[in-house]
Formats: C-alpha cells, sequence, structure tokens
C-alpha cells in the first residue's frame, strides 16, 4: 500500500488550519517567555541587628540602592536590605560591622551586566532603623535617601536621587548630583546641594546655604532662627522665595539677571537699587544674606 503524503490526505482548509494552530502555539511559547523574563524577579532579604550602649555613629553605603532611615527610642541598630534581581554573594555582596558604637553596612552591586537585563525587574532597598540621637553617615551611588529625624550630624550623599529629611536636629550636609532635596520641621546648620533640581527648606536655623544648578528654592525660616554666619542662597535657573520671621536681622544681597525682586517688608536700601538688585539692612543688619538667581524672581516675604 502506497502511503500518500500528509498535505495529499488533508482537506487543503483543514491543512491550513494546521499550520495556523502551530504558529499560534509557537507565538503563544514565545510570550510566555518574554512574560517570564519581564515579571518582577520575587524579592529576598538580608537582615542583621546590632545592640548599641552609647551615641551610634551609623555610616550606610550603596554603590546603587535606595535607603530609607527611620528613628526611635531605642537602643537597636537594625538593617534590613531587600533586592529582586541580584544573587547574594554573586553579583551583590552586603556586609556589615560593629566596633564599639559604630556600625556600618556596605551593599554593593559587583556586577550589573546580564543578557536579559532589560527585561529583568531589579531593585535594591537598604532600610535603617536605629536611635535618634546619633550621628548618620549615607552615600548611594545612585538611589533616593529619605530620613527621619537625627538628632546629632548627618550627611547624605548620592549621585541621582531625590533626598527628604524630616525632624532632623543639628548639623545637615545634603547633597545628590541629581534629583531634588526637601527638609521640613529641622533645626540646626543646613548645607543642601543639587545639580539639577528644586529645594525646599522649612525650620528653625543658624546657617543655611543652599545651591542648585537648576531649579527653584523655596526656604521658610522659622522664629528663634540667628545667622551665626553668613547665609547664601544661590540658583543658576529659578525662582527664590524665602520666608522670614518678625525682627530677623541681616544685610541683604539680592540679585537676579532676569527677573524681579519682590519685598514683603520695609529694608534700608544702601548704594544702587532696581527691580532686580537690592543691596540694604533689614531690621539694622546683621549677617550677610545672600540671595542670586541666574533666571527667576526673587521674593521675601515676612512670616
Amino acid at each position: 500500500m502506497t502511503l500518500l503524503p500528509l498535505k495529499t490526505i488533508l482537506h487543503p482548509g483543514l491543512h491550513r488550519g494546521f499550520r495556523l494552530r502551530t504558529w499560534l502555539g509557537i507565538a503563544a511559547g514565545a510570550l510566555l517567555a518574554a512574560l517570564a523574563l519581564a515579571a518582577p524577579a520575587q524579592a529576598e532579604e538580608w537582615t542583621k541587628s546590632y545592640s548599641v550602649a552609647g551615641r551610634p555613629q551609623v555610616r550606610v553605603h550603596t554603590n546603587d540602592g535606595a535607603v530609607r532611615v527611620f528613628t526611635a527610642d531605642t537602643k537597636q541598630v537594625e538593617l534590613r536590605v531587600e533586592y529582586h534581581g541580584y544573587e547574594l554573594n554573586k553579583n551583590l555582596r552586603i556586609e556589615s560591622r560593629q566596633d564599639g558604637d559604630r556600625v556600618e553596612i556596605e551593599a554593593r552591586l559587583t556586577s550589573r551586566w546580564c543578557v536579559f537585563c532589560r527585561h529583568t525587574n531589579r531593585g535594591l532597598r537598604i532600610e535603617v532603623r536605629m536611635p535618634r540621637n546619633a550621628d548618620l553617615n549615607v552615600e548611594s551611588g545612585d538611589g533616593s535617601v529619605e530620613s527621619q529625624a537625627i538628632e546629632g550630624r548627618l550627611e547624605i550623599h548620592t549621585g541621582d536621587g531625590h533626598i527628604s529629611v524630616q525632624g532632623a536636629k543639628g548639623a545637615m550636609h545634603l547633597r545628590t548630583g541629581d534629583g531634588h532635596i526637601e527638609a521640613r520641621d529641622v533645626d540646626g546648620t543646613v548645607e543642601a546641594t543639587t545639580g539639577d533640581g528644586h529645594i525646599r527648606m522649612e525650620g528653625r536655623f543658624d546657617a543655611l546655604n543652599l545651591k542648585t544648578g537648576d531649579g527653584s528654592i523655596r526656604a521658610r525660616v522659622n522664629p528663634g532662627s540667628k545667622m551665626s554666619t553668613p547665609w547664601s542662597i544661590h540658583t543658576r535657573d529659578g525662582s527664590v522665595e524665602m520666608v522670614l520671621p518678625e525682627g530677623f536681622q541681616a544685610n541683604v544681597d539680592a540679585e537676579t539677571r532676569d527677573g524681579r525682586i519682590t519685598l514683603g517688608f520695609p529694608i534700608t536700601v544702601e548704594g544702587v537699587s532696581s527691580k532686580s538688585q537690592i543691596h540694604g539692612k533689614l531690621n539694622g543688619g546683621g549677617q550677610a544674606l545672600t540671595i542670586h538667581t541666574g533666571d527667576g524672581s526673587i521674593r521675601l516675604g515676612r512670616a
């Protein structure tokens, strides 16, 4: 008996249906594979806890990850790293150590390359729970940093990401290469710098130095603030708005290259003044308050 080819046995319509089902099956398989690659990797975590007796100094370092810091009345420094899309001790290294009241953690990506990186959801986040009365130093190569109240020295630096601080008290140094900076209900001295992003500040200040390469600046200076050193507010491109408390004393030097200056209180003008440049004494004068913008308006208001 002679066997006929399959395409001869099948009805032409059935033959076309067979091919269609075959291609649909292949397409469905490819789609499922793509979805599997694109699906978020299951998060894993690493934890560690240290007891401290005195005033802790906590240092957090990562080359690529977001950092969040929570504070409370506690004698514990609790560290938690949540990650997905990475393998511990393969392309992610986590190390922590304690030396007396000094606690350090470093989470470093040792390799960021992979064939399917565009389709893989990867992430790294560090959480720190620590005493409120402490010193904190955070460095991230790429990632946002958020911190609750720290009563001590606070240093935050990220290469790319926003910085947010709430209720801190002491000396604060905040710097990001690209991202906004916001600090609310703070007390002490603040130095904040961003290459690109707005700055928002509210609190009682002894020193205030704010600088952004591109963005607006809003600062509300609460009662009790006193200039122990000259203050500087500077943006290359953006408006500046400052609200000062009643009786605040300063020698004001305000200038905008493209915009106008608006005052919400009387000032004793010295020398030449215009809509874009003012030099004068506020409430008898004091330390120098320098406000400059390359492009934008300046508004000084009273609380």
